[in-house]
């Protein structure tokens, strides 16, 4: 009951003019040819059934809630009065003979059809405003609820210090991604590409040692094997013959001894020259003399000496080599008369393979330096750049979103935090809206969306500004509605001309009159008369005065509510009946309705 008493509040402007409607309605009927009775009682009906919506109206005023739903409540009063009316005019007819039909002439007028219903103010242009952070320490707050700012004016800021470690870190990452990009495109030098070049010969001298070795191992010379020992039974033999000519050699012995003969000689005239000097017959000049012909001769000897010494030492050396080549050359001379070691020729083999796979290892190594970086390296390359610029670019848009501003001009309606808090994602710090440009968002009912239209004048009341009216238009019509306790309803923004001219603030009720259309000069019956047949809209036409009924099939178009547009099917004069049974069924088969309230016809509308 409260919501109809609600929807009857919020549509305020309706009964006043559909009560208006019926009490001329009612003073075309006491026109006709009732009598003065049935026209008195008529009128008493109708009066009371105004005393009535105007007391809806005046307890609608009272609850505070604001719903919005048809005109269910409004409807029911109406359609309780106009049952009453004809209880109370088919008593006063019962005995006139003018059975439960009254006529009514067809005229031509003009009818206006809206949709009404209730909304609320809105900016549309508002904005909360947050730092998408997590616990930031509130640093700054520079407004007030109530106060005016500009586009670009700094509203509040918040501790910055970790987002400007993040745009370092980003920048650093970024660094590293081109670095790492410009390698990936230019990754070898002509150095590198020389020493490739330089592997794969290498690589290839490699092979064919192995090769080489292998085919030795594979198949042993038993001819060179003999030859060598040979060689080496040669070689011995002139290295121990070299030794005894070294260890027979007189002529060495005698020039040590003459050299030995010689070192004496100088010694001992050094060590008369020392007595000499003692006594003062010679100079310090002549001893030094005799000292250096002494370490001269010492010299020489020590010198010879060493040169025997290492002559013998290398005959030696030499025939110890002798020896061990020849034993040498003897032991390869026995294995490969023994043919191939499995052992040998094994490692052979695995030589071989490893010096293949390097072989082949390098040329590879070569080819990709020469054909250049692979086209997905630099891709995988590119797209860290690119990720690491984005991230760059997100870092300092975080680090300039820590310094709010205003996004446009307009007025704070809220503050929801103070200097010290610690914000967070998803708190709203500075509410804003642009209050010099206000709209209505008016809520239509389903059953009335269909009439909308963009563009279609709009009647604006406001309960907190009686006797104020404003005027807008429909801006746009959803798609989709929104399905509220059962009741589908449709948010349709309306303009609001004029609106700084009073202190409209947003969440206001207000109360919209949406002209859906109008048609002027146009045939017109009363919405009553239209009952509803089994292919359409039908009215019953009375031939003449006394003449028979015929049930006409119309074309119906706008409705008030109180009259309907006929636009096809009746002519300017004719006379159709209201029929005030509540269901009946003709001889036709036409099934009738109770008189149908405002809104309840099927087929009005354009």
């Amino acid at each position: 009951m409260n919501g109809e008493l609600d929807t009857v509040r919020s549509s305020s402007s309706w009964p006043s003019r559909r009560m208006r409607v019926l009490s001329e309605a009612g003073q075309e009927l006491t026109g006709a040819s009732l009598g003065r009775s049935v026209a008195r009682a008529v009128r008493d009906v109708l009066a009371a059934a105004t005393a009535g919506c105007r007391r809806i109206l005046d307890m609608a005023k009272w609850p505070p809630p604001r719903r919005t739903l048809g005109f269910g409540a409004l409807g029911a009063v109406v359609l309780m009065g106009v049952l009453a009316g004809v209880a109370m005019w088919r008593r006063a007819t019962a005995g006139q003979g003018a059975g439960n039909l009254q006529a009514f002439v067809v005229t031509r007028g003009d009818v206006v059809a809206t949709v009404s219903c209730t909304g609320e103010v809105y900016a549309p242009r508002q904005a909360d405003l947050g730092f998408d952070v997590n616990r930031v320490p509130l640093i700054e707050l520079n407004v007030a609820p109530g106060q005016q700012v500009r586009a670009g004016e700094v509203l509040a800021r918040i501790d910055a210090t970790s987002l400007e470690r993040a745009v370092a870190q980003a920048e650093a990452e970024l660094t590293v991604a081109e670095d790492n990009l410009e390698k990936v495109r230019n990754p070898y030098t002509e150095l590198d590409l020389a020493k490739a070049r330089l592997a794969v010969q290498g690589a290839e001298v490699a092979l064919a040692e192995a090769q080489k070795n292998l085919e030795i191992v594979s198949n042993p010379d038993v001819a060179a094997a003999e030859r060598a020992v040979q060689e080496a039974a040669v070689a011995l033999q002139s290295a121990q013959s070299q030794l005894v000519a070294v260890q027979n050699d007189t002529s060495n012995a005698a020039q040590l001894r003459t050299l030995e003969y010689e070192a004496i000689w100088y010694r001992n005239n050094y060590g008369e020259a020392q007595e000499k000097f003692k006594r003062g017959e010679i100079s310090q000049e002549k001893l030094n003399w005799e000292y250096s012909n002494m370490l001269a001769a010492e010299e020489r000897l020590t010198a010879a000496r060493a040169k025997a010494e290492a002559t013998l030492a290398s005959a030696q050396n030499q025939v110890a080599k002798a020896e061990a080549a020849y034993k040498e050359a003897q032991e390869n001379l026995a294995r490969v008369r023994a043919g191939p070691d499995p052992a040998e020729l094994a490692k052979a083999r695995y030589q071989v393979a490893q010096a293949q796979y390097n072989l082949d290892k390098a040329r590879a190594d070569l080819a990709q330096m020469e054909a250049g970086p692979a086209a997905k390296d630099i891709e995988v390359a590119e797209a860290k750049v690119v990720t690491a610029r984005a991230a760059l670019e997100q870092a300092r848009a975080a680090l300039e979103a820590a310094t709010m501003r205003a996004p446009f001009d307009g007025t704070v309606v809220s503050v929801g935090a103070a200097v010290g808090d610690l914000v967070s994602s998803g708190m709203t710090v500075v509410a804003l809206a642009d209050l010099s440009n206000l709209r209505v968002r008016a809520i239509v009912d389903e059953t009335d969306i269909s009439k909308v239209d963009i563009g279609q004048q709009a009647t604006i009341t406001f309960d907190a500004f009686p006797g104020s009216r404003f005027s807008g238009q429909v801006l746009e019509v959803p798609l989709q509605g929104k399905l509220v306790q059962n009741i589908l309803t449709y948010e349709v923004p309306v303009s609001l001309e004029r609106a700084n001219e009073v202190g409209l603030k947003p969440g206001m009720t207000a109360n919209v009159s949406i002209l859906v259309g109008r048609a002027e000069n146009v045939l017109l019956v009363p919405a009553l008369a239209v009952q509803q047949g089994e292919d359409g809209a039908v009215v019953l036409v009375q031939g003449s005065a006394r003449g028979a009924v015929i049930q006409t099939p119309v074309l119906l178009g706008l409705s008030d509510g109180v009259y309907v547009e006929i636009r096809k099917g009746l002519n300017e004069g004719d006379r159709v009946l209201v029929e005030y049974q509540a269901e009946s069924v003709s001889t036709t088969g036409t099934r009738f309705v109770s008189p149908m309230i405002p809104g309840g016809m099927r087929g009005m509308g354009r």
